[in-house]
């Protein structure tokens, strides 16, 4: 600095004794910038600022499906995941307690569960997410279905190779229903089956051969219904009906027509009582009704106010069977008109039950039912024919079939088809009960190591044990019948819960299973999280420090060389 000081007094007593004195000032000021300027080169000049930080010190959080070539080489590297270390060694194995509450933390790859994000407490994340991987995406199936209903699994899988993928529906390692996906796409799709046994059955999705998850399925029997049966005549389509419904533990009432207002009665499982006149009271004590079109419609004024209250208002279910002497006036009739054309009977067809194949054919006749809106086909037959539909009326339920020689199948010994047909026809039709049932469901994917939260409708005081071991419980704020149960599973396979002397079950999936499901599982609640906790931290007051900056030296010569330019320019043109 001094030796600057000096250089610039010499050279500005230089300009004074020099005799032109026109550009005397701007040449002073160049010569006082010029030295200026090399002093501040010559000098470490820096200054001062406060800085937060969380914006100095930045923690990685490596998950599953993280892209290497993403990261910040400069930020430490963290994980909680023990397969992650292992393939990383320098990656340091943490736990979420262990996270500086200070730095600022970048997730990458698929995310956490809701659980690892629940220990951040809240705490601000960025999260970079990674590409969704390849696989199934998303999964829909009903796991609790009765016998006879159709097993369908509707979902997404990502393809991302160049190849066509084929998905497979299998049971006991055989092939059900397949699919294929286009490649390099995106795409939905729907496999369904006829599940043959009743029980506890594992089916499993496969891509080219490679298992994607188990699909646990419970095959309930039909629950044991009270039927009350009314036929124009004792034929063979009400006696098979009779003898099936008893052999599988319906109550069965049945009243057949034998002459004018004399009739035939049978009482299975359930006491008898007179049956000449269809009252309410009679009424109120089944759950479906199955009759003869030309029986239904020719009941008393009295009899049919009695039948149509018992639907509407308390849910009774009506099977209405169509025949050739049946009246069109009905009301049970509406929404169903009924289509009788001439020529010869079409060949026996497989019929399609609630979206199934039946086994074998059936010969369906001429007549079949012409489609209304505000209905649901049950059973169609060759042409895409219905031969048997539904509709609501009030809180009952009433089906039309134009079915009547089903019998045929039992004669014939298929009662797989049989029992497959009746059995959807009364699930449809029956009426449903107000009781609340002892039930238990999944509310996340469980996985086994991995915490589940179970949630539980019981209508009593709850006492849940899951697998012999007494769970706590916690009952739903707004909803007094709904509980949460939080368990971690530690075995493959089905798991029960006994609550009030009932048993449910629930399956408990390996790790390995569903990896895409999980993973857009991850995806989903950590961005619900970044998006949620954007703008918090757990740190209410930012921790801040002073640091030194050191002041660029372009800008300083920069000054020197403008100076210095300006005085040579000024002594030529002069």
């Amino acid at each position: 600095m001094i030796t600057c000081i000096i250089l610039a007094i010499g050279l500005v007593l230089q300009e004074l004794r020099r005799a032109n004195k026109h550009w005397l000032l701007w040449r002073v000021l160049a010569i006082v910038v010029a030295c200026v300027g090399l002093a501040c080169i010559a000098l470490p000049l820096s200054y001062q600022i406060r800085v937060a930080l969380k914006d100095k010190h930045k923690t990685t959080l490596l998950t599953e499906g993280f892209d290497v070539d993403s990261l910040d080489k400069n930020a430490k590297q963290v994980t909680f995941d023990e397969d992650i270390k292992k393939a990383f060694p320098h990656v340091q194995l943490i736990t979420p307690k262990e996270i500086n509450k200070t730095d600022q933390l970048h997730i990458y790859g698929y995310g956490l569960t809701g659980s690892d994000l629940q220990q951040l407490a809240g705490r601000s994340i960025v999260f970079h997410q990674a590409n969704t991987p390849a696989g199934t995406t998303n999964l829909s199936y009903t796991s609790r279905l009765k016998t006879g209903d159709v097993l369908t699994v509707q979902g997404s899988f990502n393809n991302t190779s160049k190849q066509k993928v084929k998905l497979v529906l299998k049971a006991l390692n055989t092939g059900l229903d397949s699919v294929i996906v286009a490649p390099k796409s995106g795409s939905t799709f729907t496999l369904t089956t006829l599940p043959k046994t009743s029980g506890r059955v594992v089916y499993t999705l496969t891509s080219d051969g490679e298992t994607q998850g188990s699909l646990p399925v419970e095959v309930n029997p039909v629950k044991t219904l009270k039927v009350l049966m009314l036929s124009a005549s004792p034929d063979f389509e009400s006696k098979f009906l009779k003898n099936w419904l008893s052999g599988n533990g319906y109550a069965v009432a049945s009243r057949a027509a034998i002459s004018k207002d004399k009739f035939t009665t049978e009482f299975i499982n359930i006491p008898q009582f007179p049956l000449d006149r269809i009252s309410a009271s009679t009424l109120n004590k089944f759950d479906v009704l199955i009759g003869d079109l030309s029986v239904l419609s020719n009941l008393s004024d009295a009899e049919s106010a009695a039948l149509k209250q018992e639907v509407t208002d308390n849910g009774l279910g009506v099977i209405v069977k169509a025949d050739s002497a049946g009246g069109k006036s009905s009301w049970l009739q509406r929404g169903f008109p009924v289509d009788r054309p001439s020529g010869k009977e079409p060949a026996p067809a497989t019929l399609l039950i609630n979206g199934a194949k039946s086994l074998n054919k059936l010969g369906a006749g001429n007549a079949y039912i012409n489609y209304q809106n505000g209905t649901q086909p049950l059973v169609t037959g060759a042409q895409n024919h219905i031969l048997a539909n539904s509709a609501l009326s009030g809180s009952g339920k009433i089906v039309f079939t134009t079915l009547n020689n089903t019998f045929s199948w039992m004669l014939a010994g298929n009662k797989a088809d049989y029992t497959t047909l009746w059995s959807a026809l009364i699930t449809k039709a029956a009426r449903k009960s107000n009781d609340l049932a002892d039930e238990s469901s999944a509310a996340t994917l469980p996985v086994t190591g991995q915490p589940t939260q179970l949630t539980v409708l019981d209508s009593k005081r709850l006492s849940v044990n899951i697998n012999g071991d007494n769970i706590a419980s916690i009952q739903h704020l707004n909803i007094p019948f709904e509980w949460d149960v939080l368990y971690r599973p530690t075995a493959v396979g089905w798991q029960f819960v006994h609550q009030n002397g009932n048993t449910n079950w629930f399956y408990a999936y390996p790790q390995t299973d569903w990896l895409a499901i999980q993973a857009v599982a991850k995806i989903s609640a950590t961005k619900n999280y970044e998006m949620l906790n954007e703008k918090t931290d757990i740190v209410t007051k930012q921790i801040q420090e002073t640091v030194r900056i050191n002041v660029p030296k372009i800008y300083f010569y920069i000054l020197l060389l403008a100076a210095c330019t300006f005085l040579w320019a000024e002594t030529k043109i002069s």
